[in-house]
């Protein structure tokens, strides 16, 4: 399994998706509260990842307010997926919010292996993204993500606010959307969205209005050089995602997402989930 490999595996649909999110534009959706009575929403979500077994465990909090976001994000890997890359990968994002849109300010991340634990901060100050590294990057990739591209690009958290967020009857099923960590830069591209049947365990968390979309991982910038046609995070075809509502007009959650890897057909769960406050 390569180094490619293992990164979409076991992080980016953590994503982009782990993994785990679209530039969306913001819909209509009448007047805010007035600051002073609104109760920020606060999201919590666990999720599962199996190949065959569990694998992966994610845990993800959110909060948002009329005006401000954080969002934060635990992974580990386990078993099979552990001997392959050991990951204890945290996240720390956070930022405001314009127009009901999500804007990156800052991510902090840091993996905790045992090895050499890099410590990454990438901060949005409007005319650049600047990076601070401990230890410092070798290199910022070939090619390196341009100044254009990098505030152009959100991070990988803020990027799965806006899904959250999403006002749209399509929700996150719609788009590119480009994820910035500090270093790589990374697209997903939404397609084909169209209902499906809730399951059992979906029914349990309330969810409604499903969506099913199709989801394309390309490598854009901060990666070393490789041909066009490696540039797929070593996925043999397109990530299938669902998607659904926390009652009618609520937040949209990730119910489940699924990848043909070369370890074998993996899949991430929603196993929990906690919902206060409402949306902004």
């Amino acid at each position: 399994m390569t180094g490619r490999s293992r990164s979409i595996t076991s992080g980016s649909a953590a994503l982009a998706i782990a993994l785990a999110s679209l530039a969306l534009p913001a819909f209509a959706q009448g007047p805010a509260p007035a600051v002073s009575e609104a109760k920020p929403m606060r999201l919590d979500l666990s999720y599962d990842g199996r190949l065959y077994i569990k694998v992966l465990d994610i845990q993800f909090n959110q909060t948002a307010s009329p005006e401000t976001f954080t969002s934060k994000v635990r992974l580990v890997t386990y078993g099979l997926l552990r001997a392959f890359r050991k990951l204890d990968m945290r996240a720390f994002a956070q930022g405001r919010v314009m127009d009901g849109e999500p804007q990156p300010g800052s991510i902090t991340h840091q993996n905790i292996d045992g090895k050499r634990n890099r410590k990454v901060t990438a901060t949005w100050t409007g005319s650049d993204v600047l990076t601070a590294s401990t230890p410092t990057f070798d290199n910022m990739g070939d090619p390196p993500a341009n100044r254009t591209q990098r505030v152009a690009a959100a991070d990988p958290l803020t990027n799965f606010m806006r899904m959250t967020l999403a006002s749209s009857h399509e929700g996150p099923c719609q788009g590119k959307a480009r994820f910035y960590d500090g270093k790589q830069l990374y697209e997903l591209d939404f397609a084909s969205p169209r209902p499906y049947r809730l399951d059992s365990r979906e029914k349990r968390f309330g969810l409604v209005n499903p969506l099913r979309c199709s989801v394309r991982y390309v490598e854009v910038a901060g990666f070393k050089k490789k041909p066009v046609e490696d540039k797929n995070g070593g996925l043999k075809r397109p990530i299938t995602t669902d998607w659904a509502q926390v009652g009618i007009g609520g937040p949209w959650v990730l119910s489940s997402l699924s990848a043909e890897t070369p370890l074998g057909d993996a899949v991430i769960e929603l196993a929990r989930m906690n919902i206060e406050g409402t949306r902004p």
